[in-house]
């Protein structure tokens, strides 16, 4: 049975959601994103020569950014407190997504930002620029990172961090092989040349590029705002309601 709160002036979403985000900034301690941030940092020293390993590390930082709280609250099992509040459960999984979609945008910055300062500094020698200098790269990291967020949030308030996390690796296992699939790419050549494997940010990448070829920059942009759009509304519907009707 649900027990979701009804509306009204003490759980009305503007303010609950106002409130819960003002929460995830106290629990997300300033000592705990310099944490994040320092490891991202000397991570990046090593990843940003290697165009694939970069990537993967700044879908690491936004999706650490993204899910800290969560699993924090989730370890301390907080949980019964964070639902004895007076907020709608649809608030609660409101925030989460608006805080996420905040974390997405400061993830990305942190990892455009130190790329660009980090390769001419250290490998001033390369004379081609890393894809993900492009407007391609860019697309493909904040489509990669949207997937990753539409599916694990519902899994997540479905059945927690823990059990949540195992099936989210194994959906995402099945995402990548429908998209190879799909794509026609599972026994193409790879990205610089040569027979293999085509790697998964190459994968995203490479139909972000037949997009722009198809309907140009400003085409391309608003297909991937309003395809990201429409997941994100299917997704946060589809985990109020699970939230909604789970009993805690």
């Amino acid at each position: 049975m649900s027990t979701d709160r009804p509306s009204g002036p003490a759980s009305g979403m503007r303010p609950a959601v106002a409130n819960l985000l003002r929460k995830e900034w106290l629990v997300f301690r300033l000592r705990d994103r310099f944490v994040v941030l320092g490891i991202y940092f000397l991570a990046a020293l090593q990843a940003v020569a290697v165009d694939e390993v970069y990537f993967f590390l700044g879908i690491a930082l936004t999706a650490t950014l993204a899910v800290w709280v969560p699993v924090v609250e989730w370890y301390q099992e907080a949980d019964p407190m964070l639902f004895s509040l007076p907020v709608r459960r649809d608030a609660v999984v409101f925030a989460r997504y608006l805080a996420t979609v905040v974390y997405g945008g400061v993830g990305g910055l942190v990892w455009s930002a130190t790329g660009r300062v980090l390769l001419p500094v250290l490998y001033s020698a390369r004379e081609n620029p890393p894809f993900w200098m492009s407007l391609e790269g860019g697309l493909a990291f904040f489509t990669a990172f949207g997937l990753l967020v539409v599916l694990f949030f519902p899994l997540f308030f479905r059945f927690g961090a823990g059990k949540g996390s195992l099936v989210f690796l194994v959906s995402s296992l099945g995402l990548l092989v429908l998209g190879y699939a799909t794509a026609g790419l599972a026994a193409g050549p790879a990205a610089e040349g040569g027979a293999g494997l085509v790697l998964p940010s190459t994968l995203i990448r490479t139909r972000v590029s037949a997009l722009l070829d198809s309907v140009g920059i400003a085409g391309t942009i608003t297909v991937v705002l309003l395809g990201m759009a429409l997941l994100f509304g299917v997704s946060i519907r589809l985990s109020q309601h699970i939230l909604r009707h789970r009993e805690l």
